[in-house]
């Protein structure tokens, strides 16, 4: 005859924690609140009918505690979001929750840490996957992560809020707020060759100005409106329509004494330094970024694009910051930085 084994002490400590959360609704404590008064008159009364009645509560208590609790086990929880995430824009994720275990999970609540509401799965089956989009808002750019994500419900009848917590390891970079502005205008400074690159003429779709017709100039840059007012040949001078090497720069240093609103306007210029080096590379301009010491040089691409995003998503002020590197005469200068805004006008 074999031996009769009893559940171990890992068992039990299992089955009572197990990282369960446990939270008794309103409805649970009015609950819970009958039955003692049942019992209490069941025991002062000696009522088989009363006695009936506190068991049939005791066993809906226990039934909805253990219904409860498998209803959030054997879950798996994950957030996938966007390549690029920009801060005060809502980025769409997908959350997906994942049936593990041998039953139906019924109405599982999920929240997101930072939204404003959980969301809900009505039902996932038994070895599938249900899928929900959210919007998700990161108030500032740097390095962020949601944290976790708590899986809860109140399945079957609402005495009981179990959940269990779900860690989210994904990090990720949070782009500054791009904001739109006018066209920069580059620094007006000498370069090597008398004139900087962005002012070379070419075949490019940018008209720099109108001028009166020479020997030599292509019949198709007559700009026919202004030559029938003037009675002369009026012709269209373009930019050239190759891409440039321009460079944002943007001075990191912090006053050892800043005023007061130092900080904001600090993050407004790195918005801005964001907001053009977009602007330029949308233009086809190779960018290159200047902050301090370090330097991002000219490129263009979507890799170049990220590079240059995260370089001003990690940018910090500091006190004993190195001042701007400085830039090849041929290139464009476009700086931007704490009393400093870009100009409006065509680069």
């Amino acid at each position: 005859m074999g031996r009769l084994s009893f559940p171990s002490r890992s068992f039990f400590r299992k089955l009572f924690t197990g990282g369960i959360l446990v939270r008794v609704t309103n409805f649970g404590l009015g609950f819970v609140l009958m039955t003692l008064v049942v019992a209490i008159g069941a025991t002062n009364t000696g009522n088989n009918g009363l006695y009936v009645l506190v068991s049939l509560f005791l066993a809906t208590l226990v039934v909805s505690g253990l219904v409860s609790r498998r209803n959030v086990e054997r879950l798996t929880a994950a957030l996938e979001g966007p390549a690029e995430v920009f801060a005060g824009e809502p980025a769409r994720f997908a959350l997906r929750i994942r049936n593990d275990g041998w039953l139906p999970r019924r109405a599982l609540l999920v929240k997101i840490s930072g939204a404003a509401a959980p969301i809900l799965f009505g039902r996932v089956e038994r070895g599938a996957e249900a899928s929900r989009g959210v919007d998700l808002v990161f108030p500032k750019r740097g390095r962020r992560s949601v944290g976790s994500l708590l899986v809860y419900s109140g399945y079957p009848i609402g005495l009981f809020r179990k959940g269990r917590v779900h860690p989210v390891p994904d990090e990720r970079v949070v782009y500054p707020a791009v904001r739109l502005h006018p066209s920069p205008r580059p620094d007006p400074r000498p370069t090597d060759a008398g004139r900087p690159r962005t002012r070379l003429k070419g075949r490019g779709a940018e008209i720099r100005h109108l001028r009166d017709a020479a020997i030599g100039d292509d019949p198709r840059d007559v700009h026919w409106p202004q030559t029938a007012r003037q009675g002369k040949f009026i012709i269209k001078e373009r930019a050239a329509d190759e891409g440039h090497d321009v460079v944002v720069v943007l001075d990191p240093r912090r006053p050892k004494s800043p005023p007061g609103g130092w900080d904001a306007e600090f993050e407004l210029a790195v918005s801005e330094a964001a907001s053009v080096a977009l602007q330029l590379l949308a233009r086809g301009h190779r960018v290159g970024l200047v902050l301090g010491s370090d330097v991002v040089a000219p490129g263009v691409g979507p890799s170049h694009r990220r590079a240059i995003l995260t370089a001003l998503a990690l940018v910090e002020a500091r006190e004993d910051a190195a001042p701007p590197a400085p830039v090849p005469h041929a290139v464009a200068v476009y700086p931007v930085g704490v009393g400093s805004r870009p100009a409006g006008g065509a680069a």
